[in-house]
């Protein structure tokens, strides 16, 4: 593989004019850059990112941490992040917590050790404490999905304003009578603001009564099977679910068990993944920005990058209610 000795020796320059001319720095005229360039893309000449960042003392590199990369949700949001920081010349270092916070921590301290040049957190249950390691070092933060301290910037879908969506569609659309929450861990935002949103909104109708019963689970599809016998056969008559995984889960059991969705129980979601519109009965749920929550995220970080003086903000995306079957609706 040809090295910057060989271009220079075959432009008739020295080592330090063909890095100039290939790094774009000042010193070299635009008709010796063009011939450099020709003659590094004749011999096929390619830069070493590594070297490179050991001379500039950047990395190129935006890590990336994520709750579940398995969860379609949070796997539409990495690829909005890396769509993003790909077209403008960066790379992703994708890390997967499993929603352990003692793992994630210690992803935290990976990041710094690697010098990546700011990071993109999903976190549902990081502490701005937690997030110290980085800032500490000057590597800028950017969270998404959940705001995890006003000290960063943070782009999210408004989980409250959703789930406000959904409670009034079961009570004015679904005349459901007895609703059981079924959330993630209780320490996680998003069981605090879904849920938050769902007792408002009983309230506000006065009817805070209907909601039954709440309980508190890993939010994936293999721990609501595991728990699909207490809760489906809790007494309730509607399963509002803290995200599509775990909906999708206490269907396949309801399926699997002879009872009817919705004739006997109505179940609802939130993302609004791909699956939630493939299955027999079509998942009711609330449609999140996942895409372009992470182009989003990603593009305020690269700004900031650039830009390290701007004060943090928080940019709210709103989802928006998808009324399909599985809560009785109207084909």
């Amino acid at each position: 593989m040809a090295n910057i000795r060989d271009i220079a020796q075959k432009c008739g320059v020295n080592i330090a004019t063909v890095s100039r001319a290939l790094n774009g720095k000042k010193g070299v005229s635009e008709k010796l850059r063009l011939k450099i360039s020709s003659v590094a893309n004749d011999l096929g000449y390619s830069r070493d990112p590594l070297a490179a960042s050991l001379i500039s003392k950047r990395s190129g590199i935006v890590g990336l941490v994520v709750p579940d990369i398995s969860n379609p949700y949070y796997a539409s949001v990495a690829q909005g992040v890396n769509a993003q920081l790909r077209e403008q010349g960066y790379a992703s270092f994708l890390c997967d917590s499993r929603r352990d916070r003692t793992l994630e921590r210690q992803l935290f301290g990976m990041l710094c050790a690697y010098h990546v040049e700011g990071a993109v957190i999903i976190s549902v249950s990081a502490t701005d404490e937690d997030l110290k390691i980085l800032s500490d070092r000057k590597i800028h933060v950017v969270c998404a999905d959940n705001q995890i301290s006003p000290r960063y910037t943070s782009v999210v879908n408004d989980n409250y304003q959703g789930a406000c969506a959904m409670a009034l569609h079961l009570i004015n659309n679904c005349k459901v009578s007895k609703i059981a929450a079924v959330m993630g861990t209780s320490d996680a935002s998003t069981t605090r603001e879904r849920l938050r949103a769902l007792s408002d909104t009983l309230s506000d109708l006065g009817k805070s009564d209907t909601l039954y019963k709440s309980f508190y689970i890993t939010p994936d599809y293999d721990s609501a099977l595991e728990h699909a016998n207490e809760i489906v056969n809790c007494g309730a008559d509607c399963l509002f679910c803290v995200n599509d995984n775990v909906a999708l889960a206490l269907m396949h059991y309801c399926q699997t068990h002879g009872i009817s969705v919705p004739g006997q129980i109505k179940i609802s979601g939130f993302d609004d993944i791909p699956e939630a519109s493939m299955v027999g009965v079509p998942l009711t749920t609330v449609h999140q920005h996942k895409y372009v929550l992470g182009r989003k995220a990603a593009e305020r970080l690269l700004f900031e990058m650039q830009n390290p003086d701007t004060t943090p903000m928080r940019i709210s995306l709103i989802p928006t209610l998808v009324a399909r079957r599985s809560c009785g609706e109207s084909a």
